[in-house]
Parts: structure tokens; sequence; C-alpha cells
């Protein structure tokens, strides 16, 4: 289960990008003809240090102060290993005793925050793009957040883990309360922007509640990493490029390698759809409850597709038949039955395979490899925009998710 929450920062001028004249351009130039060489794109380059600053103080306005690391495309500048808490002015340095590299070509700088209140658990990404349409936001700030009553403890045996989160699912204001916790951080961030990027316009998407029907592949990685509780940033820096965004957009997904992720999203689906009585619930009673209290359920597959809210589960049961099977099996124990992956999503892989399920990313990538395909354009553009987002959140991720994912952009 996971928690998520966007700002987008609207800049209302830049520097205007102009692409390199091609050998026709040269030629209709030498003949005297004019060359248009607009792109249509404005530019942040020029300003890049000064943006990530101005970054770095709307989150301490914010009261976000525990920075886990900044990159310049691929260039790591900043990287907390050690678990520093409020350390946001190492990485101010950090970012300013680098600052030739900020003057150098990149494409997208990540600044990457945690922060934690009241048992939720939240990443913090903000990502700043070299070049963007008008339209479009020049920095994105995306939010994933973690309930922790809702994960194995370390130490915790994993079926003392299902008994204890069971139970603590059927609390009906444990997911409203997160919500209103993480809508509330959302506007101290909102105000924030608003303060530091003074004449530039800040949207925001509140707190959205979701979950995820694990690919076979996350399940299997799960049972053989059952002893790993925490995901931890602290090692090494990682960016899985193939993470876009999107309606159900989670930076954890982009930078944590969380075998518990999936083991909470498979109780909690299987709680949904099945009868738990000796946790005190029945069939919907998850989707209901939270539902009443502000905090209804969206659950989606492992390519962001949505089948529904938690309290229609009905309508879409028969995608989470094969949960079930997997959620009951005893994962701290060696006679675990591989036999029920052969039945669970079967039609699918995981998308970053590069096998069967590769059609997730968009229609501009290769056919196969690394996510290519056409569904991600297909699925942001049409049934976001007409289900979804509110219209102005379609105006950005209609045109920006498309436009620049199907035409091979990272961002």
């Amino acid at each position: 289960m996971r928690l998520t929450a966007q700002a987008r920062v609207f800049f209302q001028a830049g520097e205007e990008v102009f692409r390199k004249p091609s050998f026709w351009d040269k030629f209709k130039g030498m003949l005297g003809s004019d060359v248009d060489l607009r792109t249509g794109e404005l530019s942040l380059a020029g300003n890049a240090l000064a943006v990530c600053e101005q970054v770095q103080q709307a989150f301490a306005l914010a009261k976000i102060t525990n920075a886990v690391s900044l990159g310049v495309d691929r260039d790591i500048v900043f990287q907390d290993l050690e678990d520093r808490d409020n350390d946001a002015d190492m990485l101010l340095r950090a970012t300013r005793a680098s600052a030739s590299r900020f003057s150098q070509p990149f494409s997208v700088i990540r600044i990457v925050f945690e922060h934690e209140n009241a048992g939720l658990h939240s990443l913090i990404e903000a990502t700043v793009r070299s070049s963007y349409k008008p339209t479009e936001p020049g920095v994105i700030i995306a939010i994933g957040s973690r309930i922790t009553a809702l994960r194995p403890q370390e130490g915790e045996d994993i079926e003392a883990a299902k008994d204890r989160i069971g139970k603590a699912l059927g609390d009906p204001h444990l997911v409203p309360a997160s919500k209103a916790m993480l809508d509330a951080l959302v506007g101290r961030i909102e105000t924030a922007l608003s303060r530091v990027f003074a004449g530039a316009r800040v949207e925001v998407d509140h707190a959205d509640v979701q979950v995820v029907k694990p690919s076979r592949d996350d399940v299997k990685n799960m049972t053989q990493s059952s002893d790993q509780r925490d995901a931890s940033l602290r090692s090494a820096p990682m960016y899985y490029p193939g993470f876009r965004y999107g309606a159900y957009y989670d930076p954890w997904g982009t930078y944590y390698y969380d075998p518990m992720d999936t083991f909470v999203n498979l109780m909690v689906l299987d709680a949904i759809a099945s009868p738990r009585h000796h946790w005190g619930y029945g069939p919907g009673y998850l989707g209901t409850s939270w539902g009443s209290y502000g905090a209804p359920v969206t659950i989606v597959n492992y390519n962001g597709q949505p089948y529904g809210t938690a309290d229609h589960y009905d309508s879409f049961s028969n995608q989470l038949g094969d949960v079930g099977g997997v959620v009951n099996q005893d994962w701290s124990s060696a006679s675990f039955n591989d036999g029920w992956m052969s039945s669970y999503d079967a039609s699918n892989s995981s998308f970053d395979t590069g096998t069967s399920g590769g059609s997730w990313d968009c229609a501009g990538d290769s056919g196969n490899a690394g996510g290519g395909g056409s569904s991600d354009c297909s699925f942001d553009c049409s049934s976001d925009c007409s289900a979804d987002c509110a219209s102005s959140d379609c105006s950005w991720d209609c045109s920006s998710d498309c436009s620049s994912d199907c035409g091979g952009s990272d961002w």
C-alpha cells in the first residue's frame, strides 16, 4: 500500500531553446532563406544551480530536512550513505561545491529527501528539467509514503507480521489519518514553493491511496528476500529510469528495492477480497470503511493501470482471485510452494524484464526491451484525462507524459 501526491511548478518565462541547424538548414540559409530553429521549449539550464537551491529552500520552509541524494543525470553530487538526520545543509554545500557541473549540459536533476512523521514515512523527489514546453512544469515534486504500522518490523517473524498487520488493517481510521497527514505535508510544500518561486504557478495533486497488484517477478523476489525488512537508500545511489511520471507515479519504486512493499500489497489485496473474520472484517470492509472516512483506495496493476476502487472490488474480483493462494503460503518456511507461481499472474510478467510484459512504456520506445509499446501513452492520455485526473492536470500529464515519453525523453 502506498500514498502518493505531486506538486508542479510552472514558470512564466525562461530561456528559449534553439535546435542545432541541420545540413539542409545551413543550405537554405546560404540561399538566403529564413531558417526557424526554435523548438518551442524553454530552458532552465542557465539557472539550474539557483533553481536547485530554491527547491532546497522550499523544503526547509516545509520542515523537510533529511536529505538523501542529488544527481545531475548519472552524476552523483551528494549521497547520504550514513543516514544522517537534518543534513540538508550538507547537500546545499555539496551542490555549491559542484557548481561547474550545473553549468554543463544535462537532462534532469533529481533531488531526494526523506521525511517521517507519526508513523508515515515519505520519500520526496524533486525533478528539475533542463528544458520544457511552456505548458509543462519546469520542476516536479513527487511524494511517495508508506504507513509504518503496515510493514513487517525488524526481527519480526513473517507469520506474526501477517497477523499484526491484518488486525491493523481493520482500524477504519488508520489509512484516512495517514492520508490526512500526507495532505498536510503537501499543503506545506505548496505554500513553500509559492513563496520561493515568486511569479511561478504551483499546482498540486493531493494524497491518493493505492494498492498495487504485484507482478509474478515481484512475488518471486519477495519470497526469496523475505528476511529483508528495510528498504535502505544508504548503501548505494540507485535510479531506475524505466519508471515514468503519471497519475500513479511513486518515487519509492524508482529508488528502493523493497520486497516488503510486495508483502503488504498482497496482504491488503487479500484482505479486501476475502473474509477475514479472525481479524474482524469480511469482503469489501476495508474499501468501504476507509472510503467512508475520506480515503478511497485505488487498486492498480504493476503497470499503473487501475482496476477500480476497493469499495467496488466485486466488479474486478476475478483479477484478484490468484492472490489468496500466495498469501496463504508460509513465507518463512523453506517449504514455500513455488507451484503457486505458475498460476499467479500467469498472463503477465514484470515490465522491467524485457519479456512478454514489455508493452508498458510508450510507443516511441523499442517493442520489447526496457518496456516499449503503446499502453502508457494510450493509458495516461485517454484514461487519465477522461477519468483519473482533473482538467488542470490533464494539460500537463497528457501533453508532457505522452509527448516526452514517446519522444524518448527520460525525465
